[in-house]
């Protein structure tokens, strides 16, 4: 499996979510991946996520417990593998490469096309 694959399927999975849930995931996602471009270690990353705390700020942007932030983030985090997992099952590659270039008038051999289902 490509990773472009999966990332286009977690997309499609956040995007599922109901709107609060998808509300608070992609707020932390992207507090999280902008401390991770500031970060050039482990080490930095982990110390900024302590110092900005992606989980505490969400917390108090969505009026929730801390408490309740992370088990809300952790509920569906789980969800998120879940369908994920599910999908990675399911899904066929079919390749459409004949039937596309028996139709094109200009044909490049090196290019492939393939639908993808879950």
């Amino acid at each position: 499996m490509n990773e472009k694959m999966m990332e286009v399927f977690v997309r499609n999975i956040v995007a599922s979510l109901p709107r609060n849930r998808r509300k608070l995931y992609q707020f932390i996602e992207s507090i999280e991946d902008s401390l991770a471009q500031q970060s050039d270690t482990r080490e930095e990353f982990l110390a900024l996520l302590r110092e900005h705390s992606p989980h505490h700020q969400a917390a108090e942007r969505f009026n929730m417990s801390i408490e309740e932030t992370v088990r809300v983030m952790h509920d569906i985090e789980d969800e998120i593998s879940e369908k994920l997992e599910n999908k990675l099952k399911n899904y066929k590659w079919i390749d459409f490469t004949e039937q596309l270039h028996g139709k094109q008038v200009e044909t490049n051999q090196q290019v492939q096309y393939f639908f993808v289902t879950s």
